[in-house]
This record gives structure tokens, C-alpha cells and sequence, in this order.
């Protein structure tokens, strides 16, 4: 910024506040020029800027200020040189409602005021102080009247707090005065009445001259007065004491003493007391500094040790809980960074740190973000974090799994100070866990396995009767035959189905092969495959579907597997003879499904649980009811993964049960669902293919090539995964139907092996499997599969996919 230096004879004093109102430049303010200032304030000005003593001007309607070097010294770094040219109440604002009144009386022609010792606290040298003034107010008379302030001031805060302090220091030397007079008249009744014991023994046999009350109760109400000590309590010889007594007085040094027992006894009694005292032998001295008496002060101290005593004994115990459980507590200063912890940290982490910046060096870098984001969401809101946290510990290198635990203590105005915490060693736990994932993936392994192993002899059972199935035989018992087997395939299928899902439910495994359909084909679904329950105990049935057709996105299977599990549950659960309601209808953009009935109901406890894994109630001793306890669980998670809710509601025993099931409605148009009863008996295929069905198993190679020949396409089968590369790279295949489970080369290789030739660049692989987890048709498609299918497949399968073809 450009400076300004004017010529103006009043400003050519004033030292630091001179220079700078020379240099400002004045005709963008209020003011004007210096040149056109008005007299009286010119001249006040020269009188300001001249003077030693620190002196202010407020001038005009905005309260414009000036001060001289004497002032600025009063006003700290906050203000100044700012405040210079600025306006009154601008500046002042923290102070304005105290000195503001005070100056517009002075503007408004009111007399000169005079103000002595008056606090008026301000903000200096970054703090809020208290500061005391004597200052006066003095008009500035110009042609209009009053124009301005002049201020005359002393800061006088050093001499005010002086002359408190003189006071305070007075007022404590009278009451101290005072204290001691009242004192000396009243020591012989204080001593007498003290809850310690007191005693003053004269001369070297310690003769008893004075003793208070608490002192006579102490010795057991004997006779004390003008007695040597040994005379009064000779059975504490060998105790200690009265050596003790004659060495202060032969040494005139004092003798302190804690926790000591001594062992009196009763007087007129042979019965012992034992007590611990703590007591001091004060020597008394006369003029030339010989020792001429023993005063005695002690006090019962027996509670006390005793509570110390169990005191201890009680940490120890805590001590030995924290060792036996592997946990160390701690306490951390947020402010210093310090820490403390119990003594056993060396034994459970390897180390005792001092600050957090050490313990922090010894989480294992995985989990330190993970402890540090929990430790501030917890410091942000003064609350509590938990956390598993790895520490490696320093002194042999060996992980340790902890789980951390910590309170955050703030002060009052919500900021942390201090974090209390818990580390507890779970190593242990962490190894079961282990364990028992490994033992849950060996369980899921075996289902898969099993399942397997079931599924294919499945295969060529339900391949034959599907062949019998298509052929035009006027034998009645054929056709009766095929169907039988038929159904029990279905029916081993979907036992094989609800075996795998206890493993899906547990982990979260249930997928859906979503399909848009109606909700109507769900609901007479699942009443086919639950009325042979229904009519074996001989329950009335009423449907109620009160729907127009309602199309809703889902896997059709898993909703009538739900809505099946409700109602034979209901027929389980209803006494013979009862009545199951099944009611559908519309409401908003929800199905609302529900099953209800008559039955033995659920008791209040246990209504709240019904849809967890394994909950059931109270079973009779023949287990007529029976089940896994799988059922609802499987229900809820079905309904859920589809976007929809289950509810349960009973009476309690004996008045019955209703379950209802809420699925969101899609509005869109949808496609449909082919089913098993929708297959021709009679299948000709949109174009005659040629196909290669690969699978060690003869029985089911042979079974689905029959199968595929009776819909009219060309089938090669081989046993031999390596035959059937050689088959691809001699012949000219549409596609290839291929186990998984072979022996020496898997169905995965065969497949990248294929993709690996000319030939099976554009062949479309099939698999063909009696796996059938996520994990399994995943690994598939990676190996090179366009399609995946588990075993038994249907011709109506068979035929859909290989109508893309």
C-alpha cells in the first residue's frame, strides 16, 4: 500500500502512534484530510500525542479513535495498530455494554465522569482478562457541541490485585489469630476429647500425667494416672514399646509407627484383645533442648488393616481371574499418550508399553485401520468400541487374537481425556473357530458329496422312466410304471434338495433361478403337493384365492417349497379332523398368502422364535410330530431372498396358529413356467441334432442317449473322457453333454481341453452333474461351459436348452 505523509504541524509528535497517523491515509474515511479537521480535535490531537500518560479519543457520531503510544501499550497485540481510525463500537464490542453508556452520556452533554478501580475485562495477548481501571471522561467541545471523547486512563490491575492480596493476606493473619487464641482455650478439651488416642508420660520410667478418653478406653478403663507404663500394662513386655519409648527419650528423636500389633489384656480377665495401632512417640524438650516427657499419639488402625488385608487378598483373586481368563485392562491418557497397564500385559501380550504409540507398533498391520476407525467413531461420541485385534507380540514373534475393549472418558466439555479398556486373549476361541469352520466345510463337503452319489443313480432311473414315458405302449402297467418311478424320483430329488439346504440356510447359500410367473401357479402347486398330507388326517381344506392374475419375479420351486412347508406343517401340527385355511389375496403392491388353522398353537415365549434355525416346542415322548426344526427357518429365508416377510400369529395353545407371507407384486408382464406335466408324450425336436454324451457312468450314459434318441436327435456316448477328446477332434458335433465327476481327466479339463481345440471353438458344452453347489457351477463356466445341469435332468431341461442350439 502506498503511503501518505502530510504536513500537519499537531501530528508531528507521538513517537510509533504519531508516525502512523502521519501515514494513513485520512481522506477515505469519515474524517477527510487532516488539513480540514476541526480545530478543538487538531489541538486535542497535539495534547494526546505529546503526552507520557496514556490518553484516548472517541470523535464524531461513528466514535472514531485515536491514542497515543502510552495507550497502545495497555491494549495487547489484538487491536492494535487496526483500531487506530476505527470505529468505537467495532473495536470494543466484548465491552461495549459497560463503557458504551458511560461515553454516550458524555456525547449527549453530560458532564465529565471520573471512574476509580472499575473492572473492565478484555481480550489481550490471545486470553480474556480482568483488568482494572481508573479512568476519566472529558468532552471535546467543538462548534456544534460536544464532538468527542477524551479519555484519560490507568491501568491499574497490578496495584488492585496487590491491594486484594494484602487484604486477603490481613484477613487470614486475624482469623489465624484468632484460630490460635480459641485454640490454646480450648486444647485441653480437644485433646481430651480427640477420637485418637493421646498420652504424656514425664521422665525416663514414662510416669502417665495425662491420658484422654480415647486413651483409657484403649487400655481397657485401667488406672493410668501417676503410673510408670510398665507398672500400668505389664503384659505388653516383650512387645517392643517400652524399648521404643526409652530410646526416644534418650535420643530426643521421634518414633513413627503403622499397622503394629500390640496384644493387651483385659483387666480382671484372662481374655486377650489383639490391635493394630499406628501411633507416634513424640519427644517433649524443656528450654535447653532436654528431653523431660514422651508425648503419645496414636489411633485404632484395626478396621482399617483389616480391610486392607482383604483388600488385598481381593486383588490378588482379581489378579488370578486375569490371569486365568488372558486379560490385561489398561488405561490409556488421551492427552499425553501414556499408559498403564495390569500387571499380568507381559504375560498375555509379550510386552508392558508405556506410551500407545508402542503398543499400536505391535498390531498387526491388517487390523490396525479396523481399530483405529472403531477407536475414533467411539472418541467422536464419548462412547465404548469392540474389536478383534491380532498383536504380535515382541517378545517371540508369536500372533496373539485379542479382543479389545474400550470406554471413552471426556471431560466436560465432550472432548476424550482418557480411554479404559480390556484386552482379553481369544486365541483359543479363534483356534475352535477354525476348527469348527474347517468341520462345516467338511459337513458341506460331504452333503455335496452325498448328494453326488445320490444323484447318480437318480439319473438313468429318471432317464428310463422318462423314455418309458415317451413311448406309445398300450400296456397300461408300463405307463403306470414309469409314472410310479417318475414320482418317487421327483420325490428322492427333493429329499436330496432339503438334505442341502440345512447347509444353504445355515451359511446363506439359498440361490434362485428367478422366472416371472403367476402367483396363481404357485399357490396350486404347492396345494397338489400338500394335500396327500392334508387328507391323511382328514382336515377340511378351504382355498380361498381372492386374485386376478397377479404376475410376481421369483423362483417358482423355492415359493411352492414355502408355501408346501406351511401347509403340511399345518396338517402336522392340527389334531385329525381339523381345518387348514389357505387365503391369497391383493393387497397394495403385495401378495399377502397366508396359511391358517385350528391346531395346537404356539405358546407366547416361544412365538417370537418360530422362524429361527432349529426351534421347536415342547415334543411328546414319540416324537409324532417330528422334524429338524428346519421348516419356518427355511420359509423366512426363502421369503426374504425374494423380497418379501413372514409373520406368525397364535392365540396360545390349543387355539391355533396363522402364518401369512407378504411378496411384492411385478407389474410387468412375465413369462412362464414349464413344468413337468406340460411335456408331450410325443417330442419332436425343432431341428435333429448331433450330440456326444460323455459320462463314466454307463447306466446314465446309456439312459440319457436314450433319452435324447426318443426326441429325435443323433447321440454318441462315450465312457472314456480321453475317446471322447479323440470323438471332437475325428467327428462333428452341435454339442456335448459332459459329466464332472470322471476319473484320471474331470469333466472341467475335458472342457478346457475341448475349448483348447478347432473343433470345440463354437461346440456348445453342457454339464451334466450330480454336484450341485454355486461353487460347482461357477468352477464350470470358468472351465469353459455354456450350461450347467444338475442330476436327474428332465427331457423338458434337456430340450429347453438345447433348443438355443
Amino acid at each position: 500500500m502506498r503511503k501518505h505523509f502530510l504536513s500537519a504541524d499537531f501530528l508531528s509528535h507521538g513517537g510509533e502512534l504519531g508516525q502512523l497517523m502521519r501515514e494513513r491515509d485520512w481522506a477515505r474515511t469519515p474524517l477527510g484530510p487532516p488539513e480540514a479537521w476541526p480545530e478543538i480535535l487538531k489541538s486535542t490531537l497535539r495534547l494526546v500525542l505529546t503526552s507520557n500518560h496514556p490518553m484516548f479519543i472517541w470523535w464524531g457520531p461513528h466514535l472514531i479513535q485515536f491514542y497515543n503510544d502510552a495507550y497502545r501499550k495497555t491494549m495487547g497485540p489484538e487491536r492494535h495498530p487496526e483500531a487506530l481510525g476505527g470505529f468505537g463500537k467495532e473495536c470494543w464490542g466484548e465491552i461495549w455494554d459497560i463503557i458504551g453508556p458511560q461515553i454516550a452520556s458524555v456525547m449527549d452533554g453530560g458532564p465529565a465522569t471520573w471512574h476509580v478501580d472499575q473492572l473492565v475485562p478484555v481480550t489481550r495477548h490471545g486470553r480474556r482478562e480482568d483488568v482494572w481501571w481508573t479512568y476519566g471522561y472529558s468532552p471535546i467541545q467543538g462548534n456544534a457541541g460536544v464532538e468527542g471523547v477524551l479519555v484519560v486512563c490507568n491501568d491499574i490491575t497490578a496495584e488492585h490485585l496487590a491491594k486484594k492480596n494484602l487484604e486477603r493476606v490481613n484477613a487470614q493473619l486475624k482469623a489465624e489469630i484468632e484460630h490460635r487464641e480459641r485454640l490454646e482455650q480450648r486444647l485441653p478439651s480437644l485433646f481430651a476429647q480427640a477420637p485418637g488416642f493421646m498420652a504424656i508420660m514425664r521422665g525416663p520410667k514414662h510416669v502417665f500425667e495425662f491420658v484422654n478418653a480415647a486413651y483409657s478406653k484403649f487400655a481397657g478403663g485401667r488406672r493410668l494416672i501417676g503410673l510408670a507404663v510398665r507398672d500400668a500394662f505389664p503384659e505388653v513386655e516383650g512387645q517392643g514399646y517400652f524399648e521404643l519409648l526409652d530410646l526416644v527419650h534418650s535420643t530426643g528423636r521421634p518414633y513413627l509407627a503403622n499397622n503394629v500389633l500390640v496384644v493387651l489384656q483385659n483387666p480382671g480377665s484372662s481374655d486377650k484383645t489383639h490391635t493394630y495401632i499406628d501411633f507416634v512417640y513424640q519427644p517433649m524438650l524443656d528450654g535447653i533442648g532436654a528431653v523431660t516427657g514422651i508425648f503419645v499419639e496414636g489411633f485404632d488402625a484395626t478396621e482399617r488393616y483389616l480391610a486392607q488385608q482383604a483388600l488385598t487378598a481381593s486383588q490378588q483373586r482379581l489378579q488370578e481371574g486375569l490371569d486365568a481368563a488372558r486379560m490385561t485392562v489398561w488405561n490409556w491418557n488421551v492427552l499425553t499418550g501414556q499408559m498403564t497397564f495390569s500387571e499380568n500385559a507381559a504375560t498375555v501380550l509379550g510386552a508392558v508399553w508405556g506410551t500407545i504409540q508402542e503398543a499400536w507398533a505391535c498390531v498387526h498391520p491388517e487390523d490396525f485401520e479396523r481399530l483405529d476407525s472403531a477407536r475414533q467413531a467411539a472418541m467422536a461420541e464419548c462412547g465404548e468400541y469392540r474389536t478383534e485385534v491380532r498383536f504380535i507380540r515382541p517378545d517371540d514373534g508369536n500372533i496373539v487374537w485379542t479382543q479389545l475393549s474400550g470406554k471413552v472418558i471426556c471431560d466436560e466439555g465432550g472432548n476424550a481425556v482418557a480411554i479404559r479398556g480390556i484386552t482379553l486373549d481369544i486365541s483359543a476361541r479363534k483356534v475352535a473357530e477354525e476348527k469348527l469352520l474347517e468341520a462345516d466345510r467338511r459337513k458341506n463337503e460331504f452333503l455335496a458329496m452325498l448328494a453326488h452319489e445320490l444323484r447318480n443313480p437318480l439319473a438313468p432311473i429318471s432317464s428310463a422312466a422318462e423314455v418309458l414315458n415317451l413311448m406309445e405302449s398300450t400296456e397300461p402297467r408300463i405307463t403306470k410304471t414309469a409314472q410310479i418311478i417318475a414320482r418317487q424320483v421327483d420325490t428322492m430329488s427333493n429329499l436330496i434338495e432339503e438334505l442341502l439346504d440345512v447347509a444353504r440356510v445355515t451359511t446363506g447359500r439359498v440361490s434362485l433361478h428367478e422366472d416371472t410367473f403367476d402367483i396363481t401357479e404357485v399357490i396350486s402347486q404347492s396345494v397338489e403337493q400338500a394335500t396327500p398330507s392334508i387328507k391323511s388326517r382328514q382336515h377340511a381344506f378351504n382355498v380361498q384365492v381372492l386374485l386376478r392374475p397377479v404376475q410376481i419375479v421369483g423362483d417358482l420351486k423355492r415359493l411352492v417349497q414355502a408355501i408346501t412347508n406351511l401347509l403340511q406343517n399345518a396338517a402336522k401340527f392340527t389334531p385329525d379332523g381339523g381345518t387348514i385355511v389357505l387365503r391369497a389375496e391383493e393387497l397394495g403392491q403385495e401378495i399377502v398368502i397366508s396359511v391358517a388353522d385350528n391346531g395346537i398353537g404356539i405358546e407366547g415365549y416361544l412365538l417370537p422364535h418360530v422362524f429361527d434355525l432349529f426351534t421347536q416346542a415342547k415334543r411328546t415322548s414319540d416324537r409324532a410330530q417330528g422334524g429338524l426344526g428346519l421348516g419356518l427357518a427355511l420359509v423366512k429365508n426363502l421369503v426374504e431372498l425374494h423380497g418379501g416377510r413372514v409373520a406368525a400369529e397364535s392365540n396360545g395353545l390349543g387355539k391355533g396358529c396363522n402364518f401369512t407371507i407378504f411378496l411384492p407384486i411385478h407389474r410387468a408382464a412375465g413369462g412362464g413356467h414349464l413344468e413337468r406335466s406340460e411335456i408331450p408324450r410325443s417330442v419332436s425336436p425343432v431341428r435333429r441334432l448331433r450330440l456326444l454324451v460323455v459320462d463314466d457312468n454307463i447306466d446314465a450314459a446309456n439312459a440319457m442317449g436314450m433319452l435324447l434318441e426318443s426326441a429325435g436327435h443323433h447321440v454318441v456316448i462315450e465312457n472314456d473322457p480321453t475317446a471322447a477328446l479323440e470323438q471332437i477332434r475325428t467327428g462333428s458335433f452341435d454339442a456335448c453333454l459332459l459329466d464332472i465327476g470322471m476319473p484320471e481327466l474331470d469333466g472341467y479339463e475335458v472342457a478346457r481341453r475341448i475349448r483348447a481345440m478347432r473343433q470345440g471353438a463354437g461346440l456348445t458344452l453342457v454339464a451334466v452333474s450330480g454336484y450341485g453347489q454355486q461353487s460347482d457351477k461357477d468352477a464350470a463356466i470358468a472351465a469353459g461351459f455354456d450350461s450347467y445341469l444338475v442330476k436327474p435332468a428332465t427331457l423338458a431341461l434337456l430340450l429347453r436348452l438345447l433348443a438355443d442350439v
